[in-house]
């Protein structure tokens, strides 16, 4: 028995040892997902969460083919190895939304809409806050906020490639472990805080409609049912500003105007309830502080845990990228 819990220790080691912080925090959402569909395997009806099923899946495989077949898949050597393990765990990130569909309701089977619109009523003397915008609803403004609103990962697609272009692998790794974090947790709210959103909770209180376009059909058909609280589109927003407002402040002033389209747009449109809102812009603020520190302290873990090669490797693969980020600072 205690040379098998020596052995299964060993093994823990050595994954550790290989893998980055966000992997780390992928590994038990995987795992989780993965067992509850094999648990329920009929939950898994919608055709979105299907394909969320296969899409991880997919992603998976080539990140265990890669890391199999490609030997500097694991090493710090290669900059392009590293950021494509980043995409592939970003992706799967993101492949997850869809199945909180039917993960939602296996463990929680219920919504709290009206729990929502209540918090907003308390914040706002009694009166729901959303319907104050139906004098400003116009078919014009409405596209405009859905274009911005599409738009939400347009600003940290742009700072994750200006981060990778100047050699700054540091605030890139930081910046996408942000993401992967705050996506995390913004899901553990859907388990905690099912809702729909406004346009559902509180379709009897607007006055005005806002059209039946097809990209609003289209978002309606494909909300999970669970995905309002918190507002993952203000998180991850508000998040890259930040990392933004750190890293390359010239950027940051030129995505300001979209950064306030995209918050707009979520109570504009009805997706999101006050409350939402003010839970991602927490939630950023965490994201901000918590993934440099995570960050640190997984890499002193994953350095005492490697072995010794493994351990120079990485300590001159760090101090190579230290001195280009220095070299790009200057």
């Amino acid at each position: 028995m205690q040379l098998a819990m020596a052995k299964l220790g060993n093994r823990a080691k050595s994954l550790v040892s290989v893998l980055d912080a966000n992997e780390a925090l992928t590994v038990p959402v995987v795992v989780f997902l993965g067992g509850l569909a094999a648990a329920n395997p009929s939950a898994v009806g919608h055709p979105d969460s299907r394909h969320a099923l296969i899409g991880s899946a997919a992603l998976i495989a080539l990140w265990c083919g890669a890391a199999a077949g490609c030997p500097l898949w694991f090493g710090t050597s290669s900059r392009l190895a590293r950021l494509g393990r980043h995409l592939l765990v970003l992706a799967l990130c993101m492949a997850v939304y869809p199945s909180t569909r039917w993960a939602v309701p296996l463990l929680r089977d219920s919504h709290y809409d009206g729990a929502l619109a209540a918090a907003d009523r308390w914040m706002f003397g009694g009166r729901d806050p959303l319907p104050l915008l139906d004098p400003l609803v116009h078919p014009v403004l409405t596209a405009a906020l859905g274009l911005a609103y599409s738009c939400a990962w347009v600003p940290g697609v742009a700072l994750g490639f200006l981060l990778y272009a100047r050699g700054r692998d540091r605030e890139l790794s930081d910046l996408l472990l942000g993401l992967v974090l705050v996506q995390y947790v913004g899901y553990v709210g859907y388990f905690l805080v099912p809702a729909v959103g406004p346009w559902y909770g509180l379709a009897d209180r607007f006055s005005v409609s806002l059209g039946d376009s097809w990209w609003i059909a289209s978002y309606r058909s494909h909300s999970t049912g669970s995905d309002a609280f918190p507002s993952l589109h203000v998180a991850t927003t508000v998040l890259v500003g930040c990392f933004a407002w750190r890293d390359c402040r010239r950027l940051c002033l030129l995505m300001c105007p979209l950064l306030g389209a995209i918050g707009l747009s979520t109570l504009y449109l009805r997706w999101h309830y006050v409350t939402d809102v003010i839970a991602g812009l927490v939630l950023a603020a965490a994201g901000r502080l918590l993934a440099p520190r995570l960050n640190d302290a997984w890499e002193r873990v994953r350095l005492g845990w490697s072995c010794p090669t493994h351990r120079t490797v990485t300590d001159s693969g760090s101090s190579a990228n230290s001195n280009q980020e220095r070299s790009c600072a200057s």
